[in-house]
């Protein structure tokens, strides 16, 4: 299901910008993994060694799974019930509706593209767009089930895209998207531009204009 608010523009630096939800217009990563720890001590396994920095870079609780050792049940509960409870009280990141209501201001058309699916989900569609009108960020289009981020990008012709996984990056990346990564980390990839805020991604945006 997709939903659309187009206005129609025949201007020729008007730019289709694909936008991740989960740690690009959030920070919740911190929050998942403690949820994460914390669910599966309940459960009785062992973490020694257990990594906080991860992140679901498969896009389909894989990384979960692995390093909490769910089994598909366990990682299902904690996707469908303790993750949407976090992420639905999720605060935007700093500024990211602001900018995003002056990308549109500027013409430009937002494409919200979120891996979160059928599978762990009862209805992604609603349970994104429940938190997007809540916290007034617009959007022209809505595509949830995007596991294959660079698939979708193709198809809906992303011009540019913004998410905060290396992974979805680069795979968007090779599919000759042009990509911003939010992050505040340095990663040795010179095609992939890497910025800190939302006010950071405005102003490369706005250069790209001239």
């Amino acid at each position: 299901k997709i939903c659309y608010n187009y206005i129609e523009n025949s201007r020729s630096d008007i730019l289709k910008i694909g936008i991740d939800i989960d740690n690009t217009l959030t920070e919740v990563q911190e929050k998942l993994n403690e949820a994460a720890y914390t669910y599966a001590v309940s459960l009785g396994k062992n973490l020694e060694g257990y990594d906080k920095l991860m992140q679901d870079e498969k896009n389909d609780g894989t990384e979960y799974a692995k390093r909490f050792q769910f089994n598909y049940e366990e990682l299902k509960y904690f996707l469908k019930d303790i993750q949407e409870n976090i992420t639905n009280n999720a605060i935007p990141r700093k500024n990211a509706k602001e900018v995003i209501d002056k990308l549109k201001n500027d013409g430009h058309q937002i494409y919200i593209i979120t891996a979160r699916d059928s599978e762990f989900h009862n209805n992604p569609y609603v349970y994104s767009k429940n938190w997007l009108d809540k916290n007034k960020i617009y959007y022209d289009k809505l595509i949830v089930n995007a596991r294959e981020k660079s698939a979708v990008c193709k198809r809906e012709n992303i011009d540019l895209y913004i998410d905060d996984q290396l992974e979805n990056c680069l795979n968007i990346l090779n599919a000759g998207i042009q990509t911003i990564m939010i992050t505040d980390k340095k990663y040795d990839y010179d095609n992939i531009t890497m910025l800190k805020n939302w006010d950071d991604i405005y102003n490369f945006i706005s250069e790209l204009e001239k």
